[in-house]
């Protein structure tokens, strides 16, 4: 069986069979011809390419199409959105400057989508798409993204679409193309080298959501940034989204080729999707005849999909008709959260309240990071409310680090020696407060941002620039350690510090700094795709175990078969083995986010269970749960928490 498809945004008419979603051949070729034209130049892909360009569009339609768009309230509600071409939003070469932003304002015919209006543009083109808070910019965006998505599966060599948020941009203000390589990287594990040669062959398509996310003191700043990428990427095709009234705030436009403003909701559409939805809003429609309060809150699709959970079977008494349009709104957001915390078949695993404040905390941590989605792992030190939590955080992680290494000094001392003597003690007192000077100089004072250690790659994969770095850092790390070698062999040789031992115990230091090189050659980038939350410190405490093991094998060839018999130690071996496992292998990162994740818990900002946390308000519909990350389910319900004490 088969049937006709409305997208919302407009009407793209295919056919899909009802096969479990399986999109068929006329459905595809009828999108390639609609989307037709924004095709890259035909060559032949290697095999690395081709994969490459197929884990992309893998992650685009796993974290965009399947994660939010078919997941989205406004998606659900399945109505056609009128457009209207704004062509004076952006600056054109051969426009009339004198004409007033806004003057040129022209519906375009029904059923005409965002699809059908990037086509028509042509080579090298570029849209922009306005719109109010929550009338369905970003659910567009991705309806476009789904269809390039779509077309580009069937020919790998064509432009990749990849979706981007610009929030992120303005957190450290660099050019476009840096940035994208950048985020490449960061939201999608592209490798930077594949990432910069992308962008200059000029054979993505960007989609790039939330211009108006980004921090109101740097905006003009990325619409600068943004036309200059333009001018030096011509070919490079690309689409922008923005509320209208905080794009209309800017001095500058973008040099883009289109731009086009969803329109608000009829009151025909209104009352056909009402009518659709049956006896349960007969409240809702009787108020909203009298209502325009409400009538206002119901011109936009998001907020109709609110009013539609939170009203659900209310009677027109039951629901407030006084209030400025804010209050209103405000009221709106609060039932439809109370609603979420009722429904049924639900565990209650937490209290309103305190639900209610860590996702505030979250949603405030979130805005002013300019973050869009949360990963647990990412979550930094940064994070903390004030300089003071830093500080104590900070000694925190100095202390338990000191604390780990001392108990593996400890017990490879004992495993040693048997029983240890005061003198001995003394020796262990001296490495201990060494280390402990070292982590104080490292994370007291210098790089505190958690640095996760997520895959193993083969050295041969990384540039010569790389590997050059991860040589000079091992040469370095290897004479800073050469003074702690010494003490290991004035704590085991019983013949006495001989210069021999010495000279051995410096070698060994040289040793150290080589294996540290060699951990940095074999560190990978982040993991592909994160399908667990977390993923990233789970990986880091795994790898911290592999790296331990290789450090343990070399070593073990080492001081067993060229060093001086007084120096062949086995618990010496495990000792350091740890020790590099912990500081360089990924243990660190493990121990400073837990560590970070139990002061917070103390602070009572969040539960020491996020992932609990998490899922359950994705259960409530209030996050969407996207790969290893989540997201709340828009923007202006992001809002609606960070807005609260």
């Amino acid at each position: 069986m088969e049937k006709s498809v409305n997208i919302s945004g407009g009407s793209v008419q295919g056919f899909v069979q009802e096969n479990h979603g399986t999109v068929n051949q006329y459905f595809i070729t009828q999108m390639s011809e609609l989307i037709g034209g924004s095709t890259s130049p035909e060559k032949s892909l290697t095999q690395a390419e081709y994969r490459q360009r197929k884990v992309l569009l893998s992650k685009v339609k796993e974290y965009w199409i399947q994660g939010v768009l078919e997941k989205s309230l406004q998606a659900n509600a399945m109505i056609d959105l009128d457009l209207e071409q704004r062509s004076n939003a952006v600056e054109r070469p051969f426009a009339d400057f004198g004409e007033a932003f806004g003057s040129s304002e022209q519906p375009l015919s029904a059923g005409k989508d965002a699809t059908e209006v990037f086509q028509q543009i042509g080579e090298g083109r570029t849209l922009l798409i306005l719109g109010d808070p929550g009338s369905g910019k970003t659910i567009t965006l991705l309806k476009l993204a789904q269809n390039l998505v779509n077309r580009t599966e069937e020919d790998l060599s064509q432009f990749i679409p990849v979706v981007l948020n610009l929030s992120s941009w303005g957190i450290k203000e660099s050019t476009i193309d840096n940035w994208i390589v950048e985020e490449l990287f960061i939201k999608y594990q592209v490798p930077k080298e594949i990432g910069k040669n992308w962008v200059e062959e000029q054979q993505l398509i960007l989609l790039l959501d939330g211009l108006d996310e980004v921090s109101s003191n740097r905006r003009e700043a990325c619409v600068k940034a943004i036309n200059q990428f333009t001018q030096t990427h011509s070919l490079t095709e690309m689409v922008v989204c923005s509320r209208i009234a905080d794009y209309e705030l800017l001095a500058n436009r973008l040099k883009l080729r289109g731009a086009i403003y969803i329109r608000s909701l009829t009151p025909e559409q209104i009352d056909q999707y009402l009518e659709n939805a049956g006896e349960p809003l007969e409240g809702v429609k009787t108020l909203l005849r009298q209502d325009t309060a409400l009538q206002e809150l119901a011109k936009v699709p998001l907020t109709l999909s609110i009013i539609t959970l939170a009203y659900y079977g209310k009677k027109a008494q039951e629901i407030p008709q006084t209030g400025s349009l804010e209050i209103r709104r405000q009221h709106l957001f609060t039932t439809y959260v109370d609603q979420m915390f009722q429904r049924k078949r639900i565990n209650q695993k937490y209290s309103r309240e305190k639900t209610v404040q860590w996702l505030a905390w979250l949603a405030q941590k979130m805005s002013n990071l300019s973050q869009s989605m949360f990963l647990i792992e990412q979550i930094q030190p940064s994070w903390l409310p004030n300089k003071l939590e830093n500080i104590f955080y900070r000694l925190g992680i100095v202390l338990a680090g000191t604390l780990v290494i001392a108990f593996i000094l400890f017990i490879g001392m004992t495993f040693d020696l048997g029983n240890i003597q005061l003198n001995q003690l003394n020796v262990i007192a001296l490495n201990i407060f060494a280390w402990g000077l070292v982590l104080f100089a490292y994370f007291g004072i210098g790089a505190i941002e958690i640095n996760t250690f997520e895959s193993l790659t083969w050295p041969w994969k990384k540039s010569g620039k790389e590997l050059l770095a991860g040589f000079v850092k091992g040469l370095i790390w290897g004479f800073a350690l050469c003074p702690f070698a010494i003490l290991w062999c004035v704590r085991i040789c019983r013949d006495g510090a001989t210069q021999e031992n010495i000279i051995a115990s410096i070698i060994l230091g040289l040793v150290l700094g080589l294996i540290i090189g060699i951990i940095d050659a074999v560190k990978g980038a982040e993991i592909e795709t994160k399908t667990i939350p977390n993923q990233g410190i789970r990986q880091s405490a795994v790898n911290a175990g592999i790296i331990t093991v290789i450090s343990w094998i070399i070593l073990s060839v080492m001081i067993l078969n060229f060093f001086p018999m007084g120096l062949r130690s086995v618990s010496s071996i495990i000792t350091w083995g740890l020790i590099l496992g912990l500081l360089f292998g990924g243990g660190i990162a493990v121990i400073q986010h837990y560590g970070l994740r139990f002061f917070l818990w103390i602070r009572n900002y969040v539960p020491f269970s996020l992932v609990h946390l998490l899922d359950y308000a994705s259960e409530r519909v209030f996050l969407r749960k996207v790969g290893g990350g989540y997201i709340f389910i828009h923007r202006m319900l992001l809002e609606y928490f960070a807005r609260m004490k």
